[in-house]
């Protein structure tokens, strides 16, 4: 769990690249920026090293600490368009107060969140949200796109409060 001011990201999920060092929340060695990941960076491995070559160090071998080192060198659009691979992530960066969440091209992981005028609150499953929903009413549209496709297409889901993030997806929240 990771508390700064307004900002708390919180994260539970299977490791499995560097077990030991690539925990999560993960802040960068200056404290600046802090991430939450779910998925995997197919060419991580190359990204990380095109990194080192141009003096980025790395206290882990995670590809969690690629995106977070890849958006402290490029920002945030460069990072999205380098990335190949299945991903959701919230990435908070201290010092602008900015928070970014991405979601991947093709939309293999997803991310769901509740807006309301106070907060936003997100999940990469659903069930992490029930407890959030204020007003569980179905969204009956959603609910005619599940009978019709099998699925429930973004930006919707089977609440009327919750929503998931597009495929391709960028928001920046400050």
């Amino acid at each position: 769990i990771f508390v700064n001011n307004q900002v708390g990201l919180g994260h539970r999920r299977l490791s499995v690249i560097d077990l030991e060092m690539g925990i999560q929340p993960m802040r960068s060695e200056d404290g600046n920026c802090v991430i939450v990941f779910n998925g995997e960076i197919y060419n991580f491995l190359e990204l990380r090293e095109e990194l080192v070559k141009l003096g980025v160090n790395f206290s882990t071998q995670s590809d969690t600490e690629v995106i977070l080192r890849s958006y402290q060198m490029y920002g945030i659009n460069k990072t999205l368009n380098i990335l190949e691979g299945m991903f959701a992530f919230v990435l908070y960066d201290i010092s602008t107060k900015n928070v970014y969440v991405a979601r991947d091209k093709f939309g293999e992981k997803p991310l769901y969140y509740i807006k309301s005028d106070d907060s936003f609150i997100f999940a990469s499953e659903l069930k992490a949200l029930t407890d959030e929903i204020e007003n569980k009413n179905i969204d009956k549209d959603a609910l005619n796109l599940f009978f019709s496709l099998s699925y429930i297409p973004a930006p919707r889901t089977i609440y009327e409060q919750v929503k998931k993030l597009m495929p391709a997806t960028c928001l920046q929240i400050n």
